[in-house]
């Protein structure tokens, strides 16, 4: 009877598991780009093209990618004359 009982819990266990996985996985670098974009709105700049092409580098793509296109990111933005401060933290918002 225990050892019914343990297979069942352990079985339960892995479908918990395996079912979250999902979730847990891809739910942070959905909002990546929106939360780069938003926060330079909020901040009062135009979010056009060239924003959403900076903060789509930082906000796509697997962990390693998108640490990899910080620097582009904040370039990018800085180039078309966003603070520094604002582009650092709109790139980082957009990784994270």
């Amino acid at each position: 009877m225990h050892n019914a009982v343990r297979r069942l819990a352990a079985a339960t266990g892995v479908l918990v598991v395996a079912g979250a996985l999902p979730i847990v996985a891809t739910a942070p670098a959905q909002a990546t780009t929106k939360q780069c974009t938003s926060f330079l709105a909020e901040a009062g700049y135009r979010v056009g093209p060239n924003v959403r092409s900076a903060c789509g580098l930082a906000g796509t793509g697997d962990w390693i990618t998108r640490h990899a296109n910080l620097g582009i990111c904040q370039g990018m933005l800085k180039a078309i004359r966003v603070k520094p401060e604002h582009a650092d933290k709109a790139c980082e918002l957009g990784v994270n």
